[in-house]
């Protein structure tokens, strides 16, 4: 019997393509049917921690869900107490150890699915931080996705803006006049197309600092 060659053996390169196409697609799909749903679950625990009649002081984490960030921080999570008093609230910090450096340390909250950050130094909570992705808002209903414009009309003469070479958009600070909060601040990031892609609440000055723990 002769043997095939790899000419003869070969798939047509219109066909290779087909195939290609064929099972990307296949693949597309099922990546969406994977994150769609992380997304909606998030949307739900917000929407039951957000019903009435849900107690969320007997549930931390919908705490976390049902309440806005303010300059002096977030649910049960307050700007200055130490670790162990966060934990005393029944939230569990997880190091985030590639964000974290010495004593500097990033912790997610565990069974909190909204991207949230909250930095510590020496065990003393300094700054949580807004990331991609979040449902949360401000006091005053800022979001992933506000613009500029939205910040100037809620925070008007409060805002100092700088440029962000990162971003290519800018870093707005927002300094409470509240009796009490100056120590406090309200940072937020946009993108070039004046967006707020991310943004943080804690104690000046490691509220402004672009690269966190880093």
């Amino acid at each position: 019997m002769a043997k095939a060659t790899g000419k003869a053996s070969a798939i047509p390169v219109a066909q290779r393509t087909a195939i290609r196409t064929y099972y990307r697609g296949k693949a597309d799909k099922l990546l969406n049917g994977v994150l769609a749903p992380l997304s909606s679950l998030r949307v739900m625990q917000r929407a039951i921690a957000l019903a009435p009649g849900i107690d969320v002081e007997t549930a931390p984490t919908l705490a976390l869900l049902a309440s806005p960030l303010k300059t002096t921080g977030i649910g049960p999570i307050r700007i200055g107490m130490d670790l162990d008093a966060l934990r005393a609230t029944g939230l569990t910090p997880v190091v985030i150890d590639e964000a974290s450096n010495g004593e500097c340390r990033y912790y997610r909250i565990q069974d909190h699915g909204d991207p949230l950050g909250v930095m510590a130094i020496n065990d003393k909570v300094l700054r949580v931080d807004v990331w991609p992705g979040s449902f949360t808002t401000t006091r005053s209903g800022i979001r992933i996705g506000s613009t500029e414009r939205d910040l100037v009309r809620v925070y008007g003469q409060q805002l100092e803006a700088t440029s962000n070479p990162v971003t290519l958009g800018k870093t707005v600070v927002f300094t409470p006049k509240d009796p009490g909060e100056d120590m406090f601040r309200l940072v937020f990031e946009t993108d070039d197309q004046g967006q707020v892609t991310q943004f943080r609440a804690g104690q000046f000055p490691s509220v402004t600092w672009a690269e966190g723990c880093l």
